[in-house]
């Protein structure tokens, strides 16, 4: 990812900047919504992999809920994928990487996360990680990424 869409279509960076002119809202008023200082604000809206590598989920979440939208469609997604919810997925790693603190080292070392808050099912798991970290969880156990964002939303608008 170089932050430049290709000819004809429109990058993340570009969708924010336009819902939010659409939404009439100030770049300071996100960012304060955010709890983001308005130069990261402003990152969000000049570079496409910034929504994923440098705001957590629940940001993500959030800026896309200001914005009169879905976090899969500002992310550039058409097609709408089966949600497959994530409490199953923690479960299924759960039960996969059982008691084996062997088998639970590598797999934080493939990821290169600490999947502490993730598989304890804390509240606010989704403060502590990216969506990068769901790229590359979904990688690590051969899902679509879109399925597992899509559970993770399907999950939030239920508690909201």
């Amino acid at each position: 990812m170089n932050g430049k869409p290709s000819q004809g279509e429109a990058g993340t960076a570009e969708r924010i900047h336009a819902l939010r002119l659409k939404s009439g809202r100030t770049e300071q008023e996100l960012a304060n919504e955010l709890g983001l200082t308005i130069h990261s604000y402003g990152d969000l809206e000049q570079h496409d992999e910034e929504l994923e590598s440098a705001v957590s989920i629940a940001q993500a979440l959030k800026l896309a809920n200001l914005l009169h939208t879905d976090l899969l469609s500002l992310l550039g997604e058409t097609e709408i994928p089966v949600k497959l919810p994530i409490a199953r997925v923690r479960s299924a790693l759960n039960a996969q990487l059982g008691k084996s603190a062997e088998a639970k080292e590598l797999m934080e070392d493939t990821l290169n996360w600490d999947l502490g808050p993730f598989l304890e099912g804390s509240e606010g798991w989704t403060t502590v990680y990216t969506l990068e970290f769901l790229r590359q969880l979904a990688a690590a156990i051969e899902v679509d990424w879109q399925v597992l964002l899509a559970g993770i939303a399907a999950a939030e608008v239920r508690k909201a």
